[in-house]
């Protein structure tokens, strides 16, 4: 009796031990690629959008914690892509640069999907960069992006449904 019990705690202690290790593993993982700029979004973790007939399709942030990531970590990203974030309400938001290595442009949108503010950021500055209304959401692209399309303050951004459904 008292060697199947010794065995169970030991069979407990390796199964604790490897999934402990898998967990590690993984964290690795995730943060090793963040570290390295790699997109680790997946497919439903996109949108597409369109502003002035531009279609694009963006990383989607509407959780606290990937808008708290942002694009952090990133070294690089390709000519049109970008993250769009979705708040919690109607409200006056911030961006900041921390830990973001590449310099963008953040567009603020309100609740009906008019182009409110763009502003510049420049790479790991900490200052505060402020809408200058209550808005909904944010779009950040590559810095000049929205210069070189010829979208501008008042534009539309048209949303998917299941984007809006919720600020409706």
């Amino acid at each position: 009796m008292m060697k199947n019990i010794n065995l169970l705690t030991l069979l407990v202690q390796r199964s604790a031990n490897v999934a402990l290790l898998t967990m590690c593993c993984l964290c690795a993982f995730s943060v090793s690629a963040l570290e390295e700029g790699k997109n680790t979004q997946s497919a439903e973790d996109l949108v597409s959008l369109s502003i002035n007939n531009i279609s694009i399709e963006v990383e989607y942030a509407d959780e606290a914690h990937e808008r708290q990531l942002g694009l952090m970590f990133r070294k690089e990203m390709c000519a049109d892509c970008g993250m769009l974030f979705k708040f919690d309400q109607i409200r006056y938001a911030s961006m900041w640069m921390k830990n973001t290595y590449i310099p963008l442009d953040v567009a603020y949108i309100n609740a009906f999907g008019k182009i409110t503010d763009i502003k510049a950021m420049e790479p790991e500055n900490l200052s505060s960069i402020q809408s200058s209304v209550p808005i909904l959401y944010a779009l950040e692209m590559n810095q000049g992006w929205f210069e070189s399309k010829g979208i501008s303050v008042g534009d539309i951004v048209v949303l998917p449904l299941d984007v809006r459904q919720d600020s409706l």
